[in-house]
């Protein structure tokens, strides 16, 4: 996770976390919104302006995937940005045997982010890709499932049994989007069963 903080925003800071990181950079989706505090400024960035981060911070919450049997990543909108480096880790271990099924919440499929990456994802024998929101149509590519509903608990219990078939022992869920998907997320996974250490949220 990596801290941006604008100089003249009066004290405005908020943490995102890399996709890529190397020796000399990295790399970081910011969605802009009309009405955001921080994304007003941010729009009016020049290529070869100086920007203020810090960090990297919390790199102790990834995990050791050997231990993972099975993985639930729920994403909501720039909330896929922690997990690009997690299933590429896990993808580039050949003795990998870690089960992924990745559920993208969006409104439409203009939303899906990194959209080709996911499409390779798919094409891994151990990857499901599930795009879920209410406005999800159908020109998403057929590697894809796609679900037109928002997620409920009963969508996100669904999707834990369609992953793990119901054992749990060596599952993990993790959750990264607005705080009311996160909250959802891990009261859903709490109620379905899943240990709170086996429950990771990731700021978004």
């Amino acid at each position: 996770m990596y801290l941006l903080k604008i100089p003249d925003g009066k004290g405005l800071s908020r943490p995102y976390t890399p996709t890529r990181v190397t020796k000399t950079y990295f790399e970081i989706p910011i969605k802009i919104y009309d009405d955001g505090r921080l994304t007003r400024h941010i729009r009016d960035w020049k290529v070869g302006d100086n920007i203020e981060w810090r960090g990297p911070y919390n790199d102790n919450i990834y995990w050791d995937n050997a231990k993972i049997s099975h993985l639930l990543l729920i994403a909501g909108g720039t909330g896929i940005a922690p997990f690009i480096r997690i299933v590429e880790d896990i993808l580039d271990d050949d003795d990998g045997e870690t089960r992924i099924r990745l559920v993208y919440c969006v409104r439409s499929a203009a939303d899906v982010l990194f959209k080709d990456l996911l499409v390779e994802w798919a094409r891994h024998w151990n990857v499901v890709v599930v795009i879920c929101g209410t406005g999800v149509e159908d020109s998403l590519p057929i590697l894809f499932e796609r679900l037109n509903s928002r997620l409920t608990e009963e969508v996100f219990q669904q999707q834990l049994q369609a992953l793990t078939g119901g054992d749990l022992q060596n599952a993990l869920v993790s959750v990264c989007g607005r705080v009311a998907l996160e909250k959802d997320v891990v009261n859903f996974a709490t109620r379905a069963g899943v240990d709170s250490s086996r429950i990771v949220r990731f700021p978004a």
